[in-house]
């Protein structure tokens, strides 16, 4: 089956979404860190049969406000989220800081965790040491080479594997 993409605002490619699609039918529980508009969300719930958890501030990420986030300083992120997915019977959007949001999960509770929040450095180490005990099959992630990504990988002594474009995974 494949994922009929719905041109929701974003940066992921089409073969990532259908990358996102075909994990998503393996998983019982999701935890997506970083929803922005909801393109990701879209093809993560389309193929969970379980819950998806929308990790999101709606803020933008502090390292991209004035780039890729522009966006919300004048817009109402969770807003267009909630036009773009709020469809979603199995969606759970959890409106906070993502390691605030980790402390609401066991270590072992979440089948996949999929990262696309902030990528400098600090806070990416600070979401995969969060994350990561949370995650019971796969953590993976968007922007492989992006900003703090790969020292992230290499001090956390982490070999992900590459899978489509700019995705990457552990398996667990």
């Amino acid at each position: 089956m494949n994922y009929i993409d719905p041109q929701i605002s974003g940066w992921m490619g089409g073969e990532e979404l259908q990358w996102l699609f075909a994990k998503a039918q393996e998983m019982d529980t999701i935890v997506e860190v970083g929803s922005w508009m909801g393109r990701s969300t879209h093809a993560l719930c389309s193929g969970c049969k379980g819950i998806v958890y929308a990790v999101d501030h709606f803020k933008g990420n502090p390292s991209e406000i004035d780039g890729a986030h522009a966006l919300a300083k004048t817009q109402d992120i969770e807003a267009i989220f909630k036009k773009n997915v709020g469809h979603f019977t199995n969606l759970v959007t959890m409106k906070m800081e993502s390691k605030e949001a980790a402390a609401c999960f066991k270590d072992g509770d979440v089948d996949m965790v999929f990262l696309d929040a902030d990528h400098a450095y600090p806070a990416v180490m600070e979401i995969i040491e969060a994350w990561l005990p949370k995650c019971r099959k796969l953590l993976c992630g968007h922007d492989k080479s992006q900003d703090g990504t790969p020292r992230a990988f290499q001090e956390l002594g982490l070999k992900p594997k590459d899978e489509v474009n700019q995705i990457w995974s552990i398996e667990i």
